[in-house]
C-alpha cells in the first residue's frame, strides 16, 4: 500500500477540482488522481475552452465593427489558428494554476488511471504501466462525461472536442442540436463568419429550459442569420459525405449542405474502466445519487458522472455536499436552489422558479419582467448600452425572490445576486434599499424590483 487518505477524488474537472480544493482546505489527507490534463473536459475541452475560443470571437467582432481592420475572410483565416493556439494557453494557465492550489493546500495529486480494488483501495496505472495502490476512507467519483457522438468515418462530422482541434474555418457548418452545446458553438462560429445551420429534433431551442430562455437565444441566433430547423430528426443512416461536403436530410427531403456537421447530441458518463463491478456499481451508464452525492456508504459521484445536470454550478455545488457529508455536517443537494448558466448569445442565467413551474404547484407569486439598455462598468456599455432581459418570480406572501431568469452579457452576475438574495431569506424591499455602484450592471436587477407593486 503506497498511501493512505480520508478522501480520494477521481478526476480533476469540474467537480474532482472543487471536490479536491474543499477537502484540502478543511484538512482533510487528500488525493486528486487524474489520467489525462489537469482540468479535466471543463479547462481543455469544456466551458473555460469553448469561452476562451468565444471571447477571441467576439473580440473580432467587435474590432471589425469598428472599422479598425480589413477584410473580414481574410482576417479569419489568418488569425483562427492563432486564436485556437490562444484558447490552448487559457487552458494551460488554468492547469498551472490549479496544481499551485493543490500544492498550497498540500493535496496529492496522482497522475494516471483508477481502477477500483474494493471499496476503500484504488489502483492507479500511469503512462509508462507503473501501477501504484493507495487506500482512502471516502472515494469521489468526478470522472465527467464526453460527447455521445464519436468515431465517425467521416472527419467532416465531428463532436464538440473534436471542433475544438480544427483551424480551419468551416465556409458553412451545420450543426446537430439545439441544446446549450449546440447553441454555444452556433453562435461562435456564425460570429466567426460561417454560414451556420441549427438543427433540433425537439419543438424549440434549448428544449432542457424554460421556453422563454429558448426563445430569447433562438430570436437572437435568427437575427444573426442562423438558419434553424426544429422538429427535425436528422437520419445518419441516409448522410451523404464527400471529399468536401456532407449532405444531411432535411424537412420534406430537401438536401442541408455544409462543409462540417457538428454533432452535439448529448453525452454520455466516463464510468468505464473504473471497475466499479468490483465494488458492485453498475458502469456504463449514470451513477445513481442520494441527495449528498452517495453511490454506496462511502462512494460519492458528482458532475457530469451522475447525469443529474451537465453543468459547471452543479458540479461544484454537488462537490460541496459531498465533502459536508465526509465532514459529518447535514447537507443535501437541492437542483432548484443551484444558479444555472449557459454562455449562448446572448448568454443565459437562471436561479429557482420558473413561472410555469410556480404556476404548476399553485404557488401564490408576482412576476416581473424588463428589457433594459444596461450601461455597466464597461466603459463601452456607457455608449453603446448592453441588451438585458430580465425576469423575476417573487412570493405575493413574503416578497422573498422565488426565481430569476436573465438574458444578456451580465447574466451569471445578476442571476447570482439574485441567488444570494434567495439564501439569505432578503425581500424585495431589502434588496431596492440597498445603495449600489452605478452605473452597474445590478443596478439593472434592482431597477426591475423597483417597479414591482407589492
Amino acid at each position: 500500500m503506497s498511501g493512505r487518505y480520508q478522501v480520494a477524488v477521481i478526476g480533476s474537472g469540474s467537480g474532482g477540482r472543487e471536490a479536491g480544493l474543499l477537502a484540502g482546505r478543511n484538512k482533510l489527507r487528500t488525493a486528486v488522481i487524474e489520467r489525462a490534463q489537469i482540468g479535466g473536459t471543463s479547462f481543455h475541452r469544456g466551458s473555460y475552452a469553448v469561452q476562451a475560443l468565444q471571447g477571441c470571437a467576439r473580440q473580432f467582432r467587435d474590432s471589425w465593427r469598428s472599422g479598425r481592420f480589413g477584410n473580414q475572410v481574410d482576417l479569419l483565416k489568418a488569425t483562427l489558428h492563432d486564436w485556437i493556439v490562444a484558447q490552448a494557453q487559457v487552458s494551460s494557465r488554468l492547469s498551472n494554476s490549479l496544481k499551485k492550489e493543490f500544492r498550497e493546500l498540500n493535496v496529492d495529486l496522482l497522475g494516471g488511471h483508477a481502477e477500483f480494488v474494493d471499496q476503500q483501495t484504488i489502483q492507479i496505472v500511469d503512462s509508462r504501466g507503473s501501477k501504484k495502490t493507495i487506500a482512502a476512507d471516502n472515494i469521489i467519483i468526478a470522472t465527467g462525461s464526453r460527447p455521445e457522438f464519436y468515431g465517425s468515418s467521416t472527419p467532416r462530422m465531428v463532436n464538440s472536442e473534436e471542433l475544438l482541434r480544427i483551424t480551419t474555418l468551416p465556409k458553412s457548418l451545420s450543426v446537430i442540436g439545439a441544446g446549450y452545446i449546440g447553441c454555444e458553438f452556433a453562435s461562435i462560429y456564425r460570429t466567426l463568419g460561417s454560414e451556420v445551420t441549427l438543427i433540433e429534433r425537439k419543438e424549440r431551442v434549448l428544449p432542457s429550459w424554460e421556453p422563454e430562455a429558448g426563445a430569447r437565444v433562438e430570436e437572437a441566433l435568427r437575427e444573426r442569420g442562423v438558419r434553424i430547423i426544429l422538429n427535425h430528426d436528422v437520419s445518419f443512416p441516409h448522410t451523404r459525405t464527400t471529399e468536401e461536403r456532407v449532405l444531411l436530410k432535411g424537412p420534406d427531403g430537401a438536401i442541408i449542405d455544409a462543409d462540417l456537421v457538428l454533432v452535439a447530441t448529448g453525452r454520455k458518463p466516463n464510468t468505464e474502466n473504473l471497475r466499479l463491478d468490483l465494488v458492485g456499481i453498475e458502469s456504463g451508464s449514470f451513477l445513481k445519487v442520494d441527495s449528498q452525492m452517495r453511490v454506496l456508504d462511502n462512494i460519492y459521484a458528482v458532475g457530469d458522472v451522475n447525469g443529474i445536470s451537465m453543468l459547471d454550478s452543479t458540479a461544484f455545488s454537488q462537490a460541496n455536499v459531498a465533502i459536508q457529508s465526509i465532514l459529518g455536517r447535514k447537507s443535501a443537494y437541492d437542483r432548484r436552489w443551484i444558479p444555472c448558466c449557459v454562455h449562448t448569445e446572448p448568454c443565459l442565467a437562471s436561479v429557482g422558479w420558473s413561472e410555469s413551474e410556480a404556476m404548476a404547484e399553485r404557488i401564490e407569486y408576482l412576476a416581473v419582467s424588463d428589457q433594459i439598455s444596461t450601461a455597466s462598468d464597461s466603459k463601452q456599455s456607457v455608449v453603446d448600452p448592453e441588451q438585458t432581459f430580465i425576469k423575476i418570480i417573487i412570493d405575493a406572501k413574503t416578497h422573498h425572490l422565488l426565481g430569476c431568469l436573465v438574458a444578456g452579457d451580465h447574466a451569471p452576475v445578476l442571476v447570482n445576486i439574485a441567488a444570494i438574495a434567495m439564501k439569505s431569506g432578503l425581500t424585495v424591499e431589502n434588496l431596492c434599499e440597498m445603495a449600489l455602484v452605478q452605473p452597474s450592471a445590478s443596478e439593472a436587477l434592482i431597477g426591475t424590483l423597483r417597479k414591482v407593486r407589492l
